[in-house]
């Protein structure tokens, strides 16, 4: 039984966290080490059912990546010269290792995720009455997407490899907090409007959420 301890110097009390590498225990900078060890005593039972509830992660096959939900052949071959998509299959160069071909994954999720939301924003925009100043793809460890107070979106890469309607939930729901600035009743009635499915959504990145790994391949 793992759980990772990390200080925050804003956070005012104890939470835990489910994340893609396991359970965090998020806690303010000068909590006591013995505080911090009842707490995780108090819970191990939780932590234990917790840990045995995720479903197991799926492993890929060497020649098959993840997009949107659904996993498509790689062809590695002599006649190829980058990283590309056809619609059908992924391609690269059959010399790439593992560090090569990683990297040239990420920086095409990146880059189709940018313009997949730019795509929806508008669309949320719209229905919400707001505009975003910026948008941007990042690969947060622990936060799906975030919403600055200077109108600036942030969506996690790692979400191109969800269901297309999971990926819009965050949109949607970064998009909502440029209405309202928090987690209260009237954010929450302000993004059903929008995304009638949030406890779907929100269920669905409960129990699957760990698995948008980025693949690492042989």
């Amino acid at each position: 039984m793992t759980v990772t301890v990390i200080r925050h110097k804003r956070r005012k009390r104890a939470a835990f966290f489910v994340t893609p590498d396991g359970i965090e225990l998020r806690i303010p900078a000068r909590l006591p080490n013995r505080v911090v060890e009842t707490i995780l005593s108090n819970h191990a039972g939780w932590i234990a059912e917790r840990l045995a509830a995720l479903p197991k992660r799926d492993v890929l096959p060497d020649d098959r990546l993840l997009l949107h939900g659904e996993t498509f052949p790689l062809i590695k071959c002599d006649s190829e010269t980058t990283f590309r998509f056809d619609g059908e299959r992924f391609y690269c160069p059959l010399a790439w290792d593992e560090s090569s071909l990683r990297e040239a994954y990420v920086a095409w999720l990146r880059e189709r995720a940018l313009t997949y939301v730019t795509t929806r924003a508008p669309h949320y925009e719209r229905m919400l009455g707001v505009k975003a100043n910026r948008i941007r793809i990042g690969h947060q460890k622990t936060r799906w997407g975030s919403c600055s107070s200077t109108g600036t979106i942030s969506i996690n890469v790692r979400l191109m490899l969800a269901p297309q309607d999971i990926m819009d939930y965050v949109i949607a729901h970064e998009m909502a907090h440029l209405v309202h600035f928090n987690h209260s009743k009237a954010f929450w009635s302000t993004l059903e409007s929008v995304y009638p499915n949030v406890k779907g959504a929100m269920a669905w990145l409960k129990q699957h959420g760990h698995t948008l790994q980025i693949k690492k391949t042989n």
